[in-house]
């Protein structure tokens, strides 16, 4: 099951059926290591501010057999 965590500046996905705590680390779809900080996670009072990792997005797609188009992305 793929989720969204925000870690090290960036909301990205992952293939886990839990989210992981503050201080673990986990790899993202993109293959970043990444770890998660208290105010990453929203229950604890954190807040979802940072933009989503891209390549995480991309890489959830593609697994799901949906890649978007090159003319389908946001070039801002």
């Amino acid at each position: 099951m793929f989720r969204w965590q925000q870690a090290e500046g960036k909301r990205h996905a992952l293939d886990e059926p839990f989210a992981p705590r503050p201080g673990e680390t986990f790899t993202a779809l993109c293959g970043a290591e990444v770890t998660v900080a208290r105010s990453d996670v929203p229950q604890l009072g954190g807040h979802w501010f940072d933009p989503t990792c891209t390549d995480c997005a991309d890489e959830w797609l593609r697994r799901e057999g949906r890649a978007r188009s090159s003319d389908g992305r946001c070039l801002a």
